[in-house]
């Protein structure tokens, strides 16, 4: 299966492509593009893949211009972070829509859904239905407030405001932007689900939000150190297998 992946982000491509050789060891990267005016130049002087992966916003425009300029009309899972483009994506030859930050199983379900479509000898079928559902559960999956314990009452805390949650002997604690520090009665579990792409699991006790990171160092043994905007917040040690992951949530 040859394979083209038109992304900008150099670390998001390469985890792309990191993802693949482990989801679909048959598919063979032919390229990786970054741009728009360098995709269709490719393109006309090469004979089509059999599938393409593409961010939809590019440096130098929409990755929809390749597919009008280049006359496209091979299969595309489409990847970003700007879900409003999804219905243009799918009448663009879309198979697929991914939202970043995403994982090893959302590449595989997207792998998945192309075999099937290959198999069963349907080409560029537009699921407008199944593409309507996705965007929608993106955005309500995500609500805005928790309910915490403070002393005897309870009270919503936004989201949006909570620097991190850490899960210390058994219970689960969050700490606000401002340094609030207050219980949840659910599990990290539960909360990385409510939380969504806005949170980041560092490890088995850490969830930390994007906007309290304040900056990431290289660390010893090739670990990252993340330092947080938060007064007397610890400092957060991220795994070297977790760098690529990470550093694509952070980037998207």
């Amino acid at each position: 299966m040859q394979v083209v992946i038109i992304e900008d982000e150099p670390l998001t491509a390469e985890f792309l492509k990191e993802s693949l050789a482990k989801i679909a060891p048959d598919a063979q990267v032919m390229q990786i593009l970054s741009s728009v005016s360098e995709s269709v130049h490719f393109f006309k002087r090469t004979e089509q893949p059999d599938l393409i992966f593409c961010d939809i916003h590019l440096a130098d425009g929409q990755s929809f211009e390749i597919f009008k300029n280049a006359g496209m009309n091979a299969p595309v899972i489409f990847i970003t972070a700007y879900d409003q483009y999804a219905l243009q994506a799918f009448k663009a030859n879309g198979i697929d829509y991914i939202l970043k930050p995403f994982k090893d199983n959302d590449i595989a379900e997207a792998i998945n859904k192309f075999r099937g479509l290959h198999r069963s000898a349907v080409k560029n079928v537009l699921d407008y239905e199944y593409l309507a559902t996705q965007v929608i559960r993106n955005r309500v999956a995500e609500p805005t407030s928790l309910l915490v314990k403070y002393r005897d009452k309870i009270k919503p805390v936004k989201i949006s405001d909570v620097a991190f949650f850490v899960t210390e002997n058994k219970t689960l604690r969050l700490t606000t932007l401002n340094n609030d520090k207050y219980s949840v009665s659910k599990t990290l579990e539960d909360i990385e689900k409510i939380c969504g792409t806005r949170f980041y699991r560092v490890n088995r006790q850490i969830l930390v939000n994007r906007e309290a990171i304040d900056e990431v160092i290289q660390g010893y043994a090739r670990k990252l150190i993340i330092r947080l905007k938060v007064n007397d917040a610890p400092d957060l040690v991220l795994n070297k297998t977790k760098i690529t992951d990470f550093l694509s949530w952070l980037s998207a």
